[in-house]
């Protein structure tokens, strides 16, 4: 197999924001493709791959049965095709009007103590937000504020983002994000939030084979990026579920 990525060392054991569960009857085109990320990470030395799929209102069909379903159902893909990394899932929610149901019936599927991916709308900061973050963490969880550099009012609004690490949010970065795939303004946010120690984790965000390689080649392909990132303390250490058999080399 040829890998897209470089042996630069960001220490990261984790992938804590990637889309490659499959759906219940998918084109296993799809499943295989999942796999192939899977060995990706493997072969660089990743341990644990959190699978993240959007929950929202406009997807009925990813319920928190359903996702895990489909969960237990990768995992045994997984093992059988010899891959030895932790399959984990957490999911990505959509900040809209089902969210606070959600968050009432305590029906989300998180990370390890409680820590929940939390996804605004990208354009409008929603009248709602620091209500429905208060609610969450009233009811013990842990927001984590998915993909900053994308959200048009929050990645240069240094007043709502010290706001929100106050109530007790992380930040994430996509790299898919900084790697240009949704425009050049989208990567100059990303890298200011980097040189402002903004993020708290890091995760791909990528959905295939492909966007990986773009991964590779606009960014793991660049000292200065490689520097950034290796400069910021991100905290992926703490999703970890087992040791790495090889020698931690994310990307």
């Amino acid at each position: 197999m040829t890998n897209p990525f470089s042996r630069n060392k960001i220490n990261i054991d984790t992938e804590m924001h990637c889309h490659i569960l499959p759906t219940v009857g998918c084109d296993p085109e799809f499943t295989n493709q999942a796999l192939d990320v899977l060995r990706i990470f493997q072969y660089y030395g990743v341990n644990t791959v959190y699978a993240t799929p959007h929950v929202r209102l406009t997807r009925p069909s990813n319920t928190y049965e359903s996702i895990l379903e489909r969960a237990e159902v990768f995992k045994k893909q997984v093992a059988e095709n010899k891959i030895k990394v932790k399959i984990e899932v957490a999911a990505e929610y959509y900040f809209d009007e089902g969210l606070s149901d959600l968050i009432d019936n305590e029906n989300l599927i998180t990370y390890p103590e409680s820590h929940v991916l939390i996804e605004l709308p990208l354009r409008i900061k929603p009248d709602n937000l620091d209500e429905i973050i208060k609610k969450l963490c009233t009811k013990g969880y842990k927001p984590i504020i998915a993909h900053p550099e994308l959200h048009h009012y929050l990645r240069y609004d240094w007043k709502m983002i010290a706001d929100l690490k106050g109530q007790g949010c992380l930040f994430q970065i996509n790299l898919i994000n900084m790697a240009g795939y949704f425009g050049d303004d989208v990567v100059v946010a990303a890298e200011n939030l980097l040189r402002a120690k903004t993020y708290d984790l890091v995760g791909t965000g990528a959905h295939s084979r492909e966007q990986l390689r773009l991964i590779n080649e606009q960014i793991l392909q660049n000292r200065d990026y490689i520097a950034l990132l290796r400069n910021t303390k991100f905290k992926n250490k703490m999703f970890s579920k087992e040791k790495a058999t090889f020698s931690s080399i994310f990307f």
